[in-house]
Order: C-alpha cells, then structure tokens, then sequence
C-alpha cells in the first residue's frame, strides 16, 4: 500500500502566446514578476502539501533557460526557504546540473 505521496515542481513559467505560432523560444524575456510568481507558487504548493500531508517536494534545477518555462536555479536554497514555512514536508533534488556548480560547493551544499 503506497503511504508516502510526493509532487515534482519544476518551476514553470505561466505563459501566454506558446505553441507553433507563439513567441520563439530565443525571444522569450521573463518579468521579474513571472520570476516572482514562480516562487510564489513554490510556497502555495509547499504549504499545500504539507497541510494535506504529502511527504516530499521534489523540484527540478534549471539555469538560463530562455527556451524552456523552468526557472530555479537552486534547490538547496529554495528548498531551505519553503522548509522554514512549512512543518513535515520533506525536499528533494530530482536533479542538479553539475556543471554549472563548483564541484565543492555542490558536496557542501
């Protein structure tokens, strides 16, 4: 019987004018306050979780990504952010794009 349930968060970006006739992917430009509502969204999931008692929020680390709607450029430090509003919700990295790190710091952190 599963028991545990997790959610995967990638960061997307809400936006309009996509698909074949849509803005090219080199011409997207984000807002600060599309930044903004990523990570707003981040803490609305994370506290969601958390009051209905999922056990993880895993995200996804994206850096530079013009063509893509994922944003977050580092899960430890979001993770540690969302950890200091919520009470079981555990975090976890589906992945970290190791060469855009400093191996040591990667380790560290």
């Amino acid at each position: 019987m599963i028991k545990r349930f997790s959610v995967l968060y990638v960061g997307q970006i809400d936006l309009e004018n996509v698909g074949a006739d849509g803005t090219k992917p080199d011409d997207r430009l984000y807002t600060n306050d599309q930044l903004i509502q990523t990570y707003d969204n981040a803490m609305k999931l994370a506290k969601q979780m958390d009051d209905s008692g999922f056990y993880c929020l895993w995200a996804a680390e994206h850096h530079f990504q013009r063509e893509g709607y994922e944003c977050i450029p580092n899960l430890t430090l979001l993770g540690t952010h969302l950890a200091a509003h919520t009470k079981n919700l555990k975090f976890g990295a589906a992945f970290n794009i190791v060469s855009m790190w400093h191996p040591l710091r990667l380790a560290e952190d």
